[in-house]
């Protein structure tokens, strides 16, 4: 009876491609449910829509001429390139954002799925297990699930993990396309040179990393967008991602760091399962392979930048399972355990302590019911509907010139505004970043008006120091409101639920 029900996991999932499918709908499904509202909670989502369908319609986009006042105005390269030429094919069967929400979902559900098929490569036990647990970490199923690079992001590494570490000490043209593709695909590229630089420095299989190395630059060079790149690579991934302002300036959201006790919070099995992998990892330090040990280190490294930038929670979850996985996976194999067999036999011989164990996990699943299904679908659901300050636009389109410039009080705003009004002009968007290290003064000019603290002659100084013609304040900013308000220059000429429009006269 016990052999039956160890065996039974086994047989279920023996059927591969059924398994898969059935996986991917179930999944695809689940996220479906979590993305069915007409809303974005990343407003980049707009963006990537937009540049996707300037791409269909023009080819690519090189010439940014909507916010003047950045680095983007100077230097401007589309570094997620590959991942706009795949949207196309759903921009040609739905509108562009229905098309990135849909895109979405199924990236998403192809993420688990390459996760799910990585670990059976290797033959790790008991796989589906790490997958199911992977599901119900919230941040991740959060992350994957905003309309833009992450889950595609994921699944290249994923597969890059897999050639990494079945590919010998040989040449890989597999690799280098991947490499080649990932830089076009996004400008986190750095990410798999990282991987492969740590697997290389454990293995010393240098034709591995030189294909990697070599894709790499090749990708960089072999570019639409290339040398320009070399710089906007330097401001996007160095002073933005790795330096980064934030204890100066307000940067998105994603940059600020998660704290050691919110991770262990919402993720505490995720953790326990890490301690226990830790301790067979160093117990049995003699039997691990550079697999293992590759893991470990980037494991580590993700952990970093996660405390640094919560972000990074899409590769640290991924790669502290498979670590897990496969220090667990080595240990049962050697020492010959039935695992699921086991837990039957410690049940009837434990039953007190198994069942307080069960009763605990019972008490704890309504945070993890909570946060994983209700939790997810609130927070998808927030912030910018598909309609969003479409108002505030058409009114702009009618009643202003082609590349008049808008002032508007919300950096966070410019994709929505950008992607239903490519007609004019704007001050900030994308991150603050790119107005900060293109003119300090300006920015804090900016930031200034918007938040009130200018508060006199407000008019006269958008329109001198930023030529605007059309001021945009977001329902909510009764500061700013105010302030044109008591502005003889200005005159409140549109106003609607998202908000108000003064023109400078």
């Amino acid at each position: 009876m016990l052999d039956f029900i160890a065996e039974l996991p086994r047989k279920i999932l023996s059927r591969r491609p059924l398994a898969y499918l059935i996986l991917f709908l179930v999944v695809g499904a689940y996220f479906l449910w979590l993305n069915s509202t007409p809303s974005f909670t990343d407003p980049d989502s707009f963006y990537h829509a937009k540049i996707a369908e300037l791409i269909k319609d023009f080819g690519p986009v090189k010439d940014f001429h909507w916010l003047p006042f950045t680095t983007l105005d100077d230097v401007y390269i589309d570094h997620h390139f590959l991942y706009h030429l795949i949207l196309i094919p759903f921009l040609l069967v739905f509108n562009p954002l229905l098309a990135v929400k849909i895109s979405a979902v199924i990236f998403a559900a192809l993420a688990i799925l390459v996760f799910q098929w990585l670990l059976d490569k290797f033959k790790i036990k008991h796989s589906l297990a790490y997958t199911i647990l992977l599901l119900f970490v919230h941040q991740f199923i959060f992350r994957i699930n905003l309309a833009k690079i992450p889950s595609l992001s994921l699944i290249f590494l994923l597969c890059f993990i897999y050639l990494l570490f079945t590919n010998k000490n040989r040449w890989s043209w597999p690799m280098f396309a991947l490499s080649f593709s990932y830089v076009w695909l996004y400008g986190g590229w750095p990410i798999m040179l990282g991987i492969a630089l740590v697997y290389f420095l454990i293995s010393l299989k240098a034709k591995l990393f030189s294909s990697t190395m070599a894709g790499i630059i090749c990708g960089l060079v072999i570019n639409p967008y290339f040398p320009q790149n070399i710089l906007f690579y330097w401001q996007q991934t160095i002073q933005i991602g790795l330096i980064n302002f934030k204890s100066i300036i307000n940067v998105g959201g994603e940059w600020y760091g998660m704290s050691f006790f919110s991770l262990v919070q919402y993720d505490l099995f995720i953790i326990i399962l890490l301690i226990l992998a830790l301790l067979i990892f160093f117990i049995y330090l003699k039997k691990q392979d550079s697999k293992n040990w590759t893991l470990l280190i980037i494991s580590i490294i993700f952990f970093i930048l996660t405390l640094k930038s919560q972000r990074n929670i899409e590769y640290f979850i991924p790669l502290v399972l498979l670590f897990s996985s496969f220090t667990i996976s080595d240990f049962l194999e050697f020492k010959k355990i039935n695992l699921i067999s086991q837990i039957v036999k410690l049940y009837f011989k434990y039953q007190t302590i198994t069942l307080l164990f069960i009763i605990l996990s019972v008490l704890y699943l309504p945070i993890i019911i909570g946060a994983n299904f209700n939790g997810l679908k609130e927070n998808l659901r927030k912030n910018y509907n598909f309609n969003q300050f479409t108002g505030i636009v058409a009114w702009l389109k009618e009643n202003s010139q082609e590349g008049d410039i808008v002032f508007h009080d919300n950096w966070d705003d410019w994709p929505v505004l950008f992607y239903h009004n490519s007609y004019n002009r704007y001050i900030i968007g994308l991150d603050p970043t790119f107005m900060y290290l293109k003119n300090e003064r300006q920015y804090w000019s900016w930031k200034n008006i918007t938040t009130g603290l200018t508060s006199k002659n407000i008019c006269a100084i958008i329109k001198d120091e930023f030529a605007a013609h059309y001021v945009f304040v977001k329902i909510g900013n009764e500061k700013l409101k105010n302030n044109l308000d008591q502005d003889n220059l200005c005159q409140l000429v549109y106003y609607d639920k998202d908000g108000f429009i003064y023109k400078i006269n």
